[in-house]
């Protein structure tokens, strides 16, 4: 709330300042009087411009950008307020000599503001690429390793052809089929989940599930999901890899401490009402009541240990940041998290 008021504060001063250049070359009395009327009339220029601006322009992405990048905003946006503010003192006290250098006035905010565009546009882009080396970095060993052990079973599975080719050279025709139906019963069918998850168009979500399919294998989890690949998610590749880590880490987490025999967690991504929606569900123990109100909240969490109290947190800023609802149900069961994602 601060950084929205700082921010709006600012700029009805430099529109302040522009009006004032403006009466000023258009009406050179208003360097003589003193005229409250002419203050009145600037202050209602100032307010039809904000009308307009909040009426007709769209600021969806720009919302984006300020929740995403707050804290750099919060510095940009304390200077000129300062800066502002001084003018403000200025303007009370030497108003005649703030009018004549009203240009000078003017213009230092806006080449400050130029400048730093400059500079969040090319920070902004430098943090992508860092972030999608990072998540190249940590993803690519992981589909490495997935394609091996795609061609790892698809050499077995030549193995196996050869297995059943024998077996119809020394099997009787009588058991034949019966024989080699045992035997195709007793293969691995891993592969086929294996073609599920090279199926899915987003890489990021591919490898973080083929992460879990083989977290959950040692630990005797059963680990269901279903993508739908028409459902386009706007998140980045790290924003991405942040809300289903997050999210997932917690469910196993929840489903490896729970004295409960039934140890299951999906992973939901598709549609509902005509929105996407992720949903990711637990058999884990249910949380407290009155841990419920506090669980985004940044440091709160339920286990111990330094750093905790973030993941959810951090999810939840990504989450709205796009203007979407992440919540917490309870169903059949399961501890669901959904996040809906409005079109």
């Amino acid at each position: 709330m601060l950084l929205e008021f700082g921010l709006v504060i600012v700029i009805c001063g430099i529109m302040q300042l522009a009006i004032i250049i403006m009466f000023r070359l258009f009406i050179p009395s208003f360097m003589v009087k003193d005229n409250f009327i002419y203050s009145l009339i600037a202050n209602f220029i100032c307010i039809f411009l904000s009308y307009c601006i909040y009426r007709y322009i769209s600021y969806g992405k720009l919302i984006i950008f300020l929740k995403q990048k707050s804290s750099k905003i919060y510095f940009f946006s304390m200077n000129l307020l300062i800066y502002v503010i001084i003018s403000k003192w200025i303007w009370g006290f030497k108003r005649h000599e703030f009018l004549s250098d009203s240009i000078i006035y003017l213009m230092i905010p806006l080449v400050f503001i130029i400048a730093n565009l400059f500079l969040f546009d090319y920070e902004m882009k430098n943090n992508e690429i860092k972030r999608s080396l990072e998540n190249y970095k940590k993803y690519s060993p992981v589909i490495s390793q997935l394609l091996e052990d795609v061609r790892r079973r698809q050499h077995d599975f030549k193995n196996h052809l050869n297995t059943v080719y024998s077996l119809v050279l020394v099997s009787d025709e009588k058991n034949l089929k019966e024989t080699i139906l045992q035997y195709i019963d007793s293969l691995d069918i891993s592969l086929e989940n294996m073609e599920k998850v090279l199926q899915i168009d987003n890489t990021v979500v591919a490898a973080i599930i083929y992460n879990k399919m083989n977290e959950a294998a040692k630990n005797n989890i059963e680990f269901k999901y279903a993508i739908e690949g028409d459902c386009k998610l706007p998140f980045k590749n790290y924003e991405l890899s942040e809300v289903l880590n997050n999210l997932l880490d917690n469910a196993f987490d929840a489903v490896l401490n729970s004295k409960n025999n039934l140890k299951k967690i999906f992973l939901n991504i598709g549609y509902l009402e005509e929105n996407c929606i992720i949903e990711i569900g637990n058999t884990g123990e249910r949380i407290e009541f009155n841990d419920i109100a506090k669980i985004f909240n940044a440091g709160y969490s339920t286990k111990e240990g330094k750093d905790r109290g973030y993941g959810l947190y951090n999810v939840k800023k990504i989450v709205e940041s796009y203007e979407a609802r992440i919540q917490l149900s309870f169903e059949n069961n399961y501890t669901v998290f959904s996040i809906k994602l409005y079109n």
